[in-house]
């Protein structure tokens, strides 16, 4: 793979500190769901894989054919998700400017904002993935917002809460799985290898 860099990244909710890095967790629990640091080094394997020339092995060969067809959608699926982002903030933020009590209120001091530096190889899916955490997270600041300034109810905010994770989350799970259907393939063919 190609080499690391280090990108500042500010949450402003431990929620998606939480879904970045599991480490964050206390007393060491993890999610059920791959965190986003994971799923940035599969993302970067995939992209490397698909783009290699020589191939070490036939397990390598069938990964590198499997990440070139797969990977395009997978792209497709990061760019839908930062649309679907930048869609929600507009409309929160179109929200919260309709009440007239948010422009005097100063909610900076409910936000308990995370700096992190994350290591991630500078390649276009790797960079859409995480562009996407930004955006989640801005638009559960902007979500957040709402629910402090009286817009909604606490018991609308876990639920639009929700059902603004449910498309990171699931592209999370959907490309794990992805990941565990290549290996397996890989695996397959190594196992092919010595058996015979």
């Amino acid at each position: 793979m190609e080499k690391i860099v280090k990108i500042p990244i500010t949450f402003h909710d431990i929620v998606n500190v939480l879904m970045w890095d599991d480490d964050f967790n206390k007393d060491n629990v993890t999610s059920r769901v791959p965190c986003g640091k994971k799923i940035s080094y599969w993302l970067a394997r995939a992209f490397t894989l698909s783009n290699i020339k020589k191939y070490a092995d036939k397990s390598q060969y069938a990964l590198a054919v499997y990440y070139k067809e797969s990977l395009p959608n997978t792209e497709t699926t990061l760019k839908e998700l930062q649309d679907f982002y930048l869609g929600q903030i507009k409309s929160l933020k179109k929200s919260l400017k309709n009440n007239p009590i948010s422009a005097s209120l100063d909610l900076s001091a409910f936000i308990n904002p995370t700096k992190i530096t994350v290591g991630v190889m500078p390649c276009p899916p790797v960079l859409m993935f995480v562009r996407v955490n930004i955006l989640c997270d801005e638009a559960h600041g902007e979500l957040r917002k709402l629910y402090q300034c009286g817009n909604i109810t606490k018991s609308e905010y876990f639920r639009q809460r929700r059902e603004l994770f449910r498309p990171i989350n699931r592209f999370r799970s959907e490309f794990a799985s992805s990941v565990s259907e290549a290996g397996k393939l890989a695996r397959s063919l190594t196992e092919k290898k010595t058996g015979e």
